[in-house]
């Protein structure tokens, strides 16, 4: 059940990322963008089509550590990401 509900958590956190990263860039920019990698891809592809693809290649990697029962490690992705990602970006979005 855990293991379960973290992946769950997981994936919301990513689609909240991705989200609120849409917003973010959409709004200033792809250059709020910490990721320089990201950065060069909303350039070159857009933004949307490039955080689905990456979010889509975090949750494959989140299945992975789910398939093989690192729990601990899929929950400690997921607290860094609250606190890492969606943190910031809801701060930058509100001063905005």
């Amino acid at each position: 059940m855990f293991g379960r509900v973290t992946l769950a958590l997981f994936v919301a956190c990513q689609a909240s990322d991705g989200l609120l990263t849409y917003l973010a860039v959409s709004a200033m920019g792809p250059a709020v963008e910490g990721n320089p990698i990201l950065a060069t891809w909303m350039q070159l592809a857009g933004a949307g089509p490039t955080l689905l693809g990456a979010k889509l290649i975090a949750c494959g990697c989140g299945w992975i550590l789910y398939f093989h029962r690192t729990f601990r490690a899929l929950a400690l992705l997921t607290a860094i990401y609250l606190v890492g990602a969606i943190g910031p970006w809801l701060h930058i979005l509100i001063l905005r």
